[in-house]
C-alpha cells in the first residue's frame, strides 16, 4: 500500500500519443491514483489517440515536431518552459529524443526540482561524422540537464557510459529492462485467435508464419526481412510473412516490388492497435532492427509464446537470449538473417522450445505490473 498525504503534481512529456499509448498507460493510470498527472505532448494530429487515458488524466498539447526546425523548436521550448513555471510540477518526466532535449532545458530553466528523462534509444547510434558528434552531444546535455536518468535496457546503458554521454552512478534500469513491461493479461497465448486470424488472412494452420511488428522503416531491417522471405518462399510454400505496422516512409510499392511472386505469401496489416492477435496467430517474430533501445515488441511475441530472431545490437541483446529464447544475427546481414529464419522453420521442436522459453522469461521478468511498481518506487524516492 502506498500512504498518499498530499497528491503533488507531475508531467510526463512525449514526442507524441501514439508512444503514450503504446507503452505508457498502465503506467499513467497507476501513477494518477498517487500523483496528479498531466501528459504533454502532440495532440493536433491525432486528438482522439489518447481516449484509453483515464479521466483523472489532464492532456495537454504542446506541439513538438520529430523534425528539426530551429526556430519552431525554440517556439515550443518558450511554450513549454511558460507552462512548467505556471504549474509548478514536483517531477516532469520525459521521453522520445526531441522531448527530452526541450523539456531538460525547459525544466531547467523553470527550476523544476526533479527532472527524470528515459532514454529508450539512440537515433545516432547508426549515424556517422559531425551528425552523429552533435546528435550524441544533445544526448549528453539532456543528461546533464536531468537529476536521474532511466534507460530501457542494460546494454544501452552500458552504451551510452561507454560513449560518454551518462554516468554509470546516475543512471538506473528497472528491473530486467524494457519501457513499461509487457501486459500479460493482453499478450498471451490464444488457439481460438491463432485460428480465427489465420482463417480470416486466408492462412492454412499448419503453414509456419513469420511476423514483423513496427514501423515500416529502412533501419528496421525490412528490406533484409522480405529479401531473406523472398528466397525462403522460393523453396518453400508453407510459409507466410506478415508485416504489421504504420508506412511512415511509404515504402510497401519499394517492398512489394522486391517479393515479387512472394507476395502471394505476405500480408502487409498496416497500423493496428491490437498487434497481439497477429502474435497470436504467429509462429515465429523478426526483428532485423539497426538499432533499439530494448525491443518493447520482442517480448510481447515472447509472452504470446513465440520464439524471436533478431540483431546482435544493445537493446534486442536484452529482449532476446540467444540459443534460449530466440537467435540472434548480425546486423544488416541478410545472409545471417535467411539462415536463422530457415532453421526456425525446418525444426518444429526447437521452434516449440523456444517458444515456451521465451514464454516464461516474459512472464518471470518483463511483468508490466512488476514494471509499474518500481517505476512508483522510484518516483516516491524522488519526490519528498
Amino acid at each position: 500500500m502506498f500512504q498518499i498525504i498530499d497528491k503533488k503534481n507531475i508531467a510526463i512529456v512525449c514526442n507524441t500519443p501514439m508512444f503514450v499509448r503504446v507503452f505508457l498507460v498502465h503506467q499513467i493510470d497507476s501513477l494518477s491514483k498517487l500523483y496528479n498527472v498531466s501528459i504533454l505532448t502532440n495532440m493536433q494530429d491525432n486528438p482522439n489517440l489518447l481516449d484509453n487515458i483515464s479521466d483523472k488524466v489532464n492532456i495537454i498539447n504542446i506541439p513538438i515536431r520529430r523534425e528539426i526546425n530551429l526556430f519552431y523548436d525554440l517556439y515550443v521550448l518558450f511554450l513549454l518552459t511558460i507552462l512548467l513555471r505556471r504549474k509548478k510540477y514536483s517531477l516532469v518526466h520525459s521521453a522520445n529524443p526531441k522531448a527530452g532535449l526541450l523539456t531538460a532545458i525547459a525544466a531547467w530553466i523553470s527550476g523544476i526540482p526533479n527532472r527524470l528523462h528515459t532514454f529508450t534509444g539512440q537515433p545516432w547510434a547508426t549515424e556517422k561524422g559531425i551528425k552523429r558528434w552533435i546528435l550524441r552531444l544533445l544526448d549528453r546535455l539532456v543528461s546533464i540537464l536531468n537529476s536521474q536518468i532511466l534507460v530501457d535496457s542494460n546494454s544501452q546503458k552500458e552504451f551510452l557510459v561507454k560513449e560518454g554521454v551518462i554516468k554509470k552512478d546516475n543512471a538506473l534500469v528497472l528491473g530486467a529492462g524494457s519501457i513499461s513491461g509487457v501486459n500479460l493479461r493482453r499478450f498471451k497465448p490464444s488457439k481460438q485467435a491463432r485460428t480465427d486470424i489465420r482463417k480470416k488472412l486466408n492462412i492454412p494452420n499448419h503453414s509456419v508464419v513469420f511476423l514483423f511488428v513496427g514501423r515500416l522503416k529502412k533501419e528496421k531491417g525490412v528490406f533484409e526481412l522480405v529479401k531473406a522471405f523472398k528466397n525462403i518462399s522460393r523453396t518453400n510454400d508453407n510459409v507466410f510473412l506478415l508485416i504489421v505496422g504504420p508506412d511512415e516512409n511509404k515504402l510497401t510499392n519499394e517492398l512489394t516490388k522486391i517479393l515479387d511472386s512472394s507476395l502471394k505469401y505476405t500480408k502487409f496489416i498496416g497500423f493496428t492497435k491490437t498487434p497481439e492477435i497477429y502474435m497470436m496467430a504467429s509462429d515465429i517474430f523478426v526483428m532485423p532492427s539497426y538499432r533499439e533501445g530494448f525491443g518493447t515488441s520482442t517480448i510481447e511475441a515472447a509472452s504470446c509464446g513465440i520464439p524471436a530472431i533478431g540483431s546482435n545490437i544493445y537493446g534486442l541483446s536484452d529482449s532476446i537470449k540467444d540459443g534460449e529464447t530466440g537467435v540472434l544475427v548480425n546486423v544488416y546481414s541478410e545472409k545471417d538473417l535467411e539462415k536463422a529464419m530457415k532453421k526456425l522453420l525446418d525444426n518444429d521442436i526447437l521452434r516449440i522450445e523456444m517458444g515456451k522459453k521465451a514464454f516464461i522469461n516474459a512472464s518471470e521478468n518483463f511483468s508490466q505490473d512488476k514494471l509499474t511498481l518500481l517505476l512508483i518506487h522510484l518516483y516516491q524516492r524522488i519526490i519528498l
